[in-house]
């Protein structure tokens, strides 16, 4: 049966597996069953649970009214890519910023409040580019390294001190995390010490960065393209790494750059740009979620969306596609106070939704 798919008004599927990384994006893979000699019931059981989803994945795709799946990605993407750029360079301020901005994208900023380049544009790190929707994320505070466990915790700490105060008032909240770069020597601290430091800030390390840096291992815009192209063609989340752009140190030369936010515009309506812990909470969320609809006196559906993740943190909308009655041809949409208006397209409505307690009420207009 596919994940995270609800039949119409007269069943209910099954939430996908799924578990929450405190490092990197979650893993996707189903849990794998091991049966040993004896396990004759289960083995049964296994079997009538398998005859019986085979069953409902037809009726999930039958085109029924009220069929309710989730996205895969926001907006019902294909793909999602996040823009990442280390160190608080001053050539991201100058160049990187505006060109992002004036295609309306986003990107995760890794920045080092402690550091000199961080001060010395400190109002525009901590007013005008969060003001800007762009994301920040912990790089450490100074970007010396750290040797032992103190070290690390106090990096960490000052650093996420500042963003919070810029993100959330202060308040716990979801940050991303990317290893400095030190020289050898300088970052002795063990696995298991980092992910102590990251649980005890609800930090998320970024996936694993090899063949992801410009000017590094990506040269040109044609190269860093084809991760974007892998996403694609897998269905999942890729990225690339900047440091200076058109400035500064392992720079990326400002003309490659925006050849790459150009090519990327041409494949936006596959594409979701967003910062790494956005990626994040979705694809957590979505792989621990859940939806039921129930009928509604014939012109109304009821959506339900609930996910098991702790809502503290993974509160961000999910992208819901209804299949709709054929006389629809735009719908009224209210959660709670929200609401809003969406046109059918192919006998569907796309809509986001909050997971929690709260229905989608959906309600058909000719």
């Amino acid at each position: 049966m596919a994940p995270n798919v609800a039949m119409g008004p007269t069943g209910v599927s099954g939430a996908g597996t799924g578990r929450c990384a405190c490092r990197g994006l979650p893993p996707s893979a189903d849990a794998v069953t091991v049966f040993r000699p004896g396990d004759t019931a289960m083995l049964r059981a296994i079997i009538v649970l398998l005859a019986l989803c085979a069953f409902l994945a037809v009726q999930a795709d039958d085109g029924s009214p009220g069929a309710t799946r989730i996205a895969r990605w926001r907006d019902d993407k294909t793909a999602a890519f996040m823009l990442m750029f280390d160190d608080s360079a001053s050539s991201q301020v100058k160049f990187a910023i505006p060109e992002l901005v004036k295609r309306q994208m986003v990107g995760t900023f890794y920045v080092n409040a402690g550091s000199g380049q961080y001060k010395a544009f400190k109002d525009d790190w901590e007013k005008r580019i969060p003001a800007m929707g762009m994301e920040l994320a912990n790089h450490t505070y100074t970007h010396k390294g750290a040797t032992d466990l103190a070290k690390l915790d106090e990096e960490v700490l000052l650093c996420n001190e500042a963003i919070l105060n810029v993100i959330s008032g202060g308040r716990p909240h979801l940050v991303s995390f990317g290893i400095p770069g030190v020289p050898k020597g300088a970052w002795t601290v063990t696995n298991e010490q980092i992910a102590q430091v990251l649980g005890k800030y609800h930090l998320i390390e970024r996936p694993p960065v090899g063949g992801h840096f410009a000017s590094i291992d990506l040269h040109g815009s044609d190269e860093m393209f084809k991760l974007v192209q892998k996403a694609i063609d897998s269905g999942g989340a890729q990225f690339v790494i900047f440091h200076g752009v058109g400035g500064d140190w392992l720079t990326e030369p400002l003309p490659d750059f925006i050849d790459l936010l150009d090519k990327l515009v041409a494949v936006r309506d596959k594409l979701w740009i967003a910062g790494h812990i956005a990626v994040h909470q979705y694809q957590t969320e979505r792989e621990v979620a859940s939806v039921q609809v129930t009928q509604g006196g014939g012109k109304q559906f009821k959506v339900m969306l609930s996910c098991k993740a702790d809502p503290a943190f993974f509160d961000a909308p999910l992208t819901l596609v209804t299949r709709v009655p054929a006389s629809w041809k735009k719908c009224h949409i209210v959660q709670g106070t929200a609401a809003s208006d969406a046109v059918v397209e192919q006998g569907t409505v796309r809509y986001d939704a909050v997971p929690g307690t709260l229905p989608v009420v959906i309600t058909g207009q000719p």
